[in-house]
Parts: C-alpha cells; sequence; structure tokens
C-alpha cells in the first residue's frame, strides 16, 4: 500500500469514527484530534476492506488525472 491510499483510507476511516461521534451526541470540538486519528487507525486494522476501497479509490483518481502514480523511486540528491 503506498502513502497516499494510506492517507485516503485514514480519511474515511475519520470521517466514520466523526460520525460514530456524533451519533452519540458528542461535539467534535470536545474530542481531541490525536484520539480521533488513534481510534481511525484502529478501525483500519477492524475493517481491513477500508484499505481496497482506499485503493480502488486512489486508482480512480490517477485515471482521472487528479493525483499522480507514486514511484518507489528515491529522489537524486544534487
Amino acid at each position: 500500500m503506498t502513502g497516499a491510499e494510506f492517507t485516503i483510507a485514514r480519511y474515511y476511516a475519520r470521517q466514520a469514527i466523526k460520525r460514530e461521534l456524533l451519533g452519540k451526541g458528542l461535539k467534535l470540538s470536545h474530542v481531541e484530534a490525536s484520539e480521533i486519528t488513534r481510534k481511525a487507525n484502529q478501525y483500519i486494522d477492524d475493517h481491513p476492506e477500508i484499505i481496497a476501497f482506499a485503493t480502488e479509490r486512489y486508482q480512480d483518481f490517477v485515471k482521472r488525472s487528479l493525483a499522480q502514480r507514486q514511484s518507489n523511486r528515491r529522489k537524486t540528491s544534487q
């Protein structure tokens, strides 16, 4: 999985966590961002299908030229 795919997965996981918190009647401003991120990381571990979804989304972004395909090559120092 590329960094871009993980970023997309974490975005959707964070959105799911935020919906869950709002459903419990909590205000998002009363929850630390680090707590939401921690729960989002756990959400990704508990729902591996989100990785497949994020990979599909990333490939769609590349296909529609909304993102560039990442390469694994290192940049040469100048």
